[in-house]
């Protein structure tokens, strides 16, 4: 089969190699679409996620819905989720939590497996779904429902991680939301943060396209940073108060700052973007403001609020998708969304 396998930094390659057999737990997955995350390019150049250094010969990816064909020994499911059925068998239709939680660590017997101390990843440190087969722990695996098309399961994770930073971030009802970066999780973030009852939710994106899909999708205060004082607008908006939330998105020590200037007082902010580097903050405003700075990890039972979501049509987690392309082109595709401004989500199909 083919596969795409990272080697070492700025070397990752398309192989032939054996279609795995699935062990004792495991399901072997036929691959049908998987989308290409901002993760997958960090690990191609940079080698790790979150610190875990990327292992030498594994196959990337971790967005992916699939068609189980095999099932492996000693496989239980178990019913995680009400919305979605735990019944997976031979042809089902699946998506699968890519983090790998160890299962004894002190956080994973408090039930807190995303943030635990030995925790793995699809595409990281096991293989991943930029390969026309993938097995995975059936206890990662949720089915899909037949109304859910292949492009919008290939979003489920994203939207998940969405989910889990509103749930972090605690907003109510009538919260003005601040979202900086309207990348695709940006963007899921700014669409669940709406339907959880924002009264209005401001978006910062520098790229012209990107600001245009938030803008087709019905977001009206989409804001230039290159342009506009974003600070100053958040402030006109809500009448020198500030944001009751920020998620910031884009890792950076400028847009981390700015969003803590854009906070009110007694305000959040939710950290989802991963800087690659040291990020420098004014700490003077979160003591006197007393701002809570929130960091958000993953997902957190939050895949079958992600589906149902997607099967409902509350949340349209295609409106990001701007290429398709064959797995064949994994490399071309990795190369398009690392460096085209309009490659928003790039999904391969296997």
């Amino acid at each position: 089969m083919k596969a795409c396998k990272y080697f070492g930094n700025h070397d990752v390659r398309l192989v032939d190699t054996e279609v795995p057999r699935p062990e004792s737990g495991e399901l072997l997955v036929k691959v049908l679409a998987t989308g290409i995350c901002g993760t997958d390019l960090h690990i191609s150049t940079h080698g790790d996620w979150i610190g875990k250094p990327a292992r030498p010969g594994v196959t990337m990816g971790h967005e992916f819905v699939g068609d189980v064909v095999e099932i492996g020994p000693d496989v239980q499911f178990l019913q995680k989720y009400p919305q979605v059925s735990s019944e997976i068998s031979v042809g089902s239709r699946i998506c699968a939590e890519p983090h790998l939680p160890c299962g004894s660590c002190w956080w994973c017997i408090r039930g807190q497996g995303n943030i635990c101390s030995g925790i793995g990843h699809l595409g990281v440190t096991r293989d991943g779904s930029f390969a026309e087969y993938i097995t995975v722990s059936a206890d990662r695996c949720s089915l899909v429902p037949e109304e859910i098309t292949n492009h919008e399961a290939a979003g489920i994770e994203p939207l998940a991680c969405a989910v889990r930073a509103v749930h972090r971030s605690r907003m109510e009802i009538g919260d003005t939301v601040l979202v900086i970066g309207a990348g695709p999780m940006g963007q899921d973030v700014a669409k669940v943060a709406a339907l959880s009852g924002a009264s209005l939710v401001i978006i910062s994106e520098p790229h012209p396209y990107r600001r245009k899909l938030a803008a087709d999708y019905g977001f009206s205060h989409v804001l230039d940073p290159q342009e506009t004082d974003v600070v100053g607008q958040v402030m006109e908006l809500t009448r020198g108060i500030g944001a009751d939330v920020a998620f910031e998105v884009a890792g950076l020590s400028e847009t981390v700052n700015q969003a803590i200037s854009a906070v009110r007082q007694g305000g959040r902010l939710v950290q989802v973007g991963v800087p690659t580097g040291a990020v420098t903050v004014d700490l003077r405003r979160l003591v006197i403001g007393e701002i809570e700075l929130i960091g958000e990890h993953a997902t957190h039972w939050d895949f079958g609020t992600a589906i149902d979501l997607i099967r409902t049509g509350r949340v349209d987690v295609t409106s990001v998708i701007t290429h398709t392309l064959p797995l064949e082109q994994v490399l071309e595709g990795m190369e398009l969304a690392k460096s085209s401004m309009e490659a928003v989500k790039v999904v391969l199909e296997a």
